[in-house]
């Protein structure tokens, strides 16, 4: 029981510790449209509306009761009363690090599947494993390259409170 009450107060104090950090961040204001106006021309954007949809374009200029941003080479005016957030997108994907990472959980769990498979009473069971291991290291490099072409951070500038 003492070790207990004990270990609770270390963490109860550890977490009183840092809680002047927490309170010191204070965010920039998120509600202020003349931030919208101070982003350069083509930034990647994406749009929230306040109806739910999301819109990704380019930034093109910001007037005091408008965003025009360019879809698809296609200028789009969007009205700032429409507006919920808009974020900036930045950073590049990591297509290379994810393809590498999803080919070596790939190749694991590819690999574990054919040795699960792997009977040494039936002859040419140990091509399962290699196998296992081709298809896994293929089909999680694949899945890890889409994941990282989409991973990339988004910074919110404008929040209509």
């Amino acid at each position: 029981m003492k070790h207990k009450t004990l270990s609770l107060l270390l963490v109860f104090l550890l977490l009183c510790a840092h809680s002047p950090l927490a309170f010191s961040q204070q965010p920039a204001a998120a509600n202020d449209w003349s931030i919208v106006q101070q982003l350069k021309t083509n930034e990647k954007l994406i749009v929230r509306l306040k109806d739910g949809n999301e819109l990704k374009g380019e930034m093109i200029d910001a007037s005091e009761t408008s965003l025009t941003i360019d879809r698809k080479g296609k200028p789009m005016s969007i009205a700032r009363s429409d507006v919920r957030h808009i974020y900036v997108i930045s950073g590049r994907a990591e297509k290379g690090k994810w393809a590498l990472i999803g080919a070596g959980i790939g190749a694991g769990a590819g690999s574990g599947i054919g040795a699960a498979k792997y009977s040494s009473h039936v002859d040419d069971s140990e091509i399962y494993i290699g196998i296992g291991l081709l298809l896994g290291t293929g089909a999680g490099a694949l899945g890890g390259m889409l994941f990282g072409q989409s991973k990339r951070k988004r910074n919110m500038v404008y929040d209509a409170r």
